[in-house]
């Protein structure tokens, strides 16, 4: 009986630290977490919102694209997963937005580790536990999901200390198989890493060529901008210019914190409609003063890559002096945060 009375109060003490939350990716006294981009601590609460449990470093950025849903070529469909593990050092908080191009909410049914239909997806990982979110597409298109849906994902990483946070490394995964016989993994814009001109190398044969580069530019500032596409040929010569519609800003809340701004996407032939130079090019996307976050995809016949993407300088040498302040700090911190649950079982 001494033996069940002990169990039974080992049991309560677990309970006492866990409750119904589960891992517990916070601290009860406020971290330090000014390693991280000088941010405040984030208050998490319990699920009702009236007891604070403890605070939270973050860190936080867009994937700055999504597909999910329909493709030309049946029975195939667009889809992006998602992929986090907690670092080894301790639980983390994981919390997904999804937002079409315009940087509305996008609804959008979820499988994998969080099955659900929402265009929010939150849940705490243990230490080292691994987790993948599969985007299927609109709630109102399922079974089938025959229109792709598109635009991008905000993603919010807690943790009990900034040291573990620093090692949070998400990605995200399209594809399409089999009509597409490849899959690619892109990484996330962090919310304190963007800038206003970023270049990468590529090559594209034109239309019906084996070759083909995409990019995405996602708008990281608070108003609506056009951004400026130059390519550059083998010898270094500017051979042709386009410029993207208008993409939206981040527009200001109720809650005076910042909601997602527009993101584009678009084959490269058809941002510039003069043609592409043969073999290698180096593509410059200019913000002038206007933040991005860009990703460039490249295509070689039956398989395709992520290129790397680097700061660079606009041609008239405009470009802001140093990186950008993380104007999206507000978005995390501006309320406290209700405790996630973790995956099921």
């Amino acid at each position: 009986m001494k033996s069940l009375y002990l169990i039974g109060l080992m049991a309560l003490a677990v309970a006492a630290v866990y409750g119904q939350s589960g891992p517990v990716y916070w601290s009860t006294t406020q971290p330090d977490c000014s390693s991280l981009n000088n941010e405040t601590p984030v208050t998490i609460t319990d699920s009702s919102g009236k007891t604070t449990l403890g605070y939270s470093c973050y860190v936080s950025g867009t994937f700055v694209w999504l597909a999910a849903g329909g493709v030309d070529h049946k029975p195939a469909k667009w889809g992006s997963s998602i992929r986090v593990a907690a670092p080894a050092s301790a639980p983390i908080g994981v919390d997904y937005f999804f937002y079409d191009k315009n940087g509305k909410d996008l609804p959008l049914d979820t499988t994998g580790s969080s099955p659900g239909s929402s265009n929010e997806v939150s849940f705490s990982l243990n230490a080292n536990q691994p987790s993948e979110v599969d985007l299927l597409g609109a709630p109102s298109e399922a079974p089938n999901y025959g229109t792709t849906q598109e635009g991008s994902v905000y993603a919010s990483f807690y943790c009990p200390d900034a040291a573990t946070c620093q090692n949070v490394l998400p990605q995200l995964i399209y594809s399409a198989l089999p009509s597409y016989p490849w899959s690619l993994s892109v990484p996330i814009a962090w919310d304190s890493y963007v800038w206003t001109q970023w270049s990468a190398e590529g090559i594209d044969d034109g239309p019906g060529g084996a070759h083909a580069v995409s990019l995405v530019i996602y708008n990281e500032t608070q108003t609506a901008a056009t951004y400026t596409v130059h390519v550059y040929n083998s010898a270094g010569t500017l051979v042709g210019t386009g410029t993207t519609p208008s993409i939206p800003g981040a527009p200001t809340l109720a809650s005076g914190s910042l909601g997602q701004a527009g993101t584009y996407a678009n084959v490269l032939s058809k941002v510039i409609t003069t043609p592409l130079p043969s073999g290698v090019f180096k593509i410059l996307v200019d913000g002038g003063s206007a933040y991005s976050a860009v990703e460039v995809l490249q295509v070689n016949g039956t398989s395709a890559t992520t290129l790397q993407v680097a700061y660079d300088t606009a041609p008239a040498a405009t470009a802001a002096a140093v990186q950008s302040a993380n104007i999206r700090r507000s978005r995390v911190e501006s309320t406290p945060k209700r405790v996630f649950s973790e995956l099921p079982q």
